[in-house]
């Protein structure tokens, strides 16, 4: 073969190379250019918090009201203490992480009569409202809202990106715990059957 014909195809290879190098690099800067919205992060967030919530609730009606005042250790919250965090958090947490408000009259009376509450049926009550006004003030949450979102329970204070990331991520560990729990008490999470 001479050098002549060699070359063809490597002058053919570059060309192609500095091609598809060109096409990476746009596709790369188209990519970083579509970020998700603030409002397509808040529907993804939402998306994972109907399914911790699903999972919550199975497990709240799962485990038998007789085990409610359960705890595997004496210095950690009962099953319905777990729960009743939970619902704090759906409450107040939630909302407050999108830009969103307690309900009217939340004050920390509330809190702590809400984590009073140990019944089975009033548990799964209060689980329920708790919800219903967590998701209402997520979803209803505006793109105005989202970009002034200022979470304060951390030091500096959070921005929606960074809010929704830690709430979803300690709601996740809640729903970690309530499944410890459910096994530990000899009960099968309903979706594992």
């Amino acid at each position: 073969m001479s050098r002549s014909k060699r070359r063809v195809p490597l002058k053919a290879f570059l060309i192609a190379a500095f091609a598809a190098g060109f096409l990476v690099d746009a596709v790369g800067v188209s990519a970083q250019n579509r970020a998700p919205t603030l409002l397509q992060m808040r529907d993804g967030y939402l998306s994972d918090m109907d399914t911790v919530h699903a999972k919550i609730m199975a497990l709240a009606n799962a485990i038998p009201e007789s085990k409610y005042d359960w705890k595997p250790t004496p210095e950690v919250r009962t099953v319905s203490n777990a729960f009743m965090h939970v619902a704090v958090e759906w409450t107040v947490w939630v909302p407050v992480s999108a830009g969103g408000e307690p309900p009217a009259g939340w004050s920390p009376e509330r809190r702590t009569k809400l984590m009073a509450v140990t019944g089975k049926k009033q548990v799964i009550e209060e689980l329920d409202k708790a919800w219903q006004h967590g998701r209402q003030q997520l979803a209803s949450a505006t793109e105005a809202k989202l970009a002034n979102v200022r979470f304060v329970v951390y030091d500096p204070p959070l921005a929606f990106d960074k809010a929704s990331f830690k709430m979803a991520g300690d709601l996740h560990e809640h729903l970690g715990q309530l499944i410890t729990y459910t096994r530990l008490l000899g009960v099968v999470p309903p979706w594992s059957k």
